[in-house]
């Protein structure tokens, strides 16, 4: 659910992401008590991360007799530091909280249990209170923890190439503030794997940190990681290459910025409506790639294009025009020697 402010929030404020889960004909679910009875909601995103909600109807294993279990689990590949709250909506719209935790750290794979979430008693004796039309309504609010980069961190790079350092924080020389959200590194890695941006980071210490203000917290985390030679896994190439590749492009981290370009070129769906403006957007941010993508594109809808309102653009840059009309002329030119040669 979207937030919405009036007036200006804290630097470090953060909103809860929210979701309501339906779970149909609840009471006729068979009840047996144990692990392995359970029902889960289809994959879900909430800060970048990937999650599922099960419901135990029974119960698991370490439930009290015939009471309801709930569990939060993180089907994403990397570990999440959340505080979490789930609540039950009854038929008219209430809510009653069964349970949360916060600053707790879910592992990739694994799950936090609400083991005695609600009496199924309750649900049986009260269902037209409890229960919308037979449905179990169960509303999750997750919110990042403040601090939770900088906590799991060691967690996440317990893999790479230079895990001593990146898991001695103590000698860590340069702190990174976004807008609250404190991360720290080392300024010999930085330098080493990213030399553009050590030059803009170099007057900063891990006592007099370096805002960055324009990169949500999620994707310079991101961007840390790869100087250790930790990977970017794929579902976050997936959901996130246009922002991993303006901020790598924005901060200098040039060996990010290649790979995030050839993922986000292969994720782009150009239209006739708005390859223009990606193509110029390309020119400008220096993305040779999505610009030769874009070009392409061009060359194979051409009369489509040129007729699209957006085509009127393109005459703002004589450069730009040129360089279609260039390209458009070379293309024609080889078709037409293919042809030659075919006939």
């Amino acid at each position: 659910m979207e937030c919405l402010h009036v007036g200006t929030p804290p630097s470090d404020y953060e909103c809860w992401e929210t979701k309501i889960i339906h779970f149909h004909n609840f009471l006729d679910l068979p009840d047996a008590k144990g692990k392995d009875n359970f029902v889960e909601s289809p994959e879900f995103k909430c800060f970048g991360h990937k999650w599922r909600l099960k419901v135990f109807p029974g119960g698991t294993g370490t439930a009290k007799d015939g009471r309801v279990s709930i569990c939060i689990f993180n089907v994403s590949e990397v570990n999440v530091t959340i505080n979490f709250e789930i609540l039950m909506l009854t038929a008219d719209g209430y809510e009653k909280k069964l349970g949360g935790e916060k600053m707790t750290l879910i592992k990739s794979g694994k799950g936090r249990s609400i083991a005695n979430a609600v009496k199924r008693a309750w649900l049986v004796e009260h269902q037209s209170y409890y229960l919308d039309r037979g449905a179990l309504k169960i509303k999750v609010q997750l919110r990042l923890s403040k601090g939770c980069y900088h906590n799991t961190i060691r967690q996440h790079l317990s893999h790479c190439d230079n895990v001593n350092v990146a898991g001695d924080e103590e000698t860590c020389d340069i702190a990174f503030d976004l807008r609250g959200e404190i991360m720290v590194a080392h300024k010999c890695i930085i330098k080493s794997k990213a030399s553009d941006f050590y030059v803009m980071c170099d007057k900063y210490s891990k006592t007099s940190p370096m805002p960055i203000n324009d990169v949500e917290p999620y994707i310079f985390f991101i961007m840390l990681r790869s100087l250790y030679g930790d990977e970017v896994f794929p579902e976050e190439w997936q959901n996130r290459s246009e922002d991993i590749l303006n901020a790598a492009s924005k901060y200098g981290f040039s060996t990010l910025k290649s790979e995030a370009e050839v993922w986000y070129s292969k994720s782009l769906k150009f239209t006739v409506d708005n390859v223009i403006e990606k193509f110029m957007e390309a020119d400008g941010k220096n993305y040779s790639l999505v610009k030769a993508a874009a070009k392409q594109f061009i060359m194979n809808h051409g009369k489509e294009v040129v007729a699209s309102e957006s085509f009127n653009s393109l005459y703002e840059s004589k450069e730009l025009m040129r360089e279609v009309m260039t390209a458009a002329f070379d293309n024609s030119k080889k078709r037409k020697r293919e042809g030659g040669q075919e006939s």
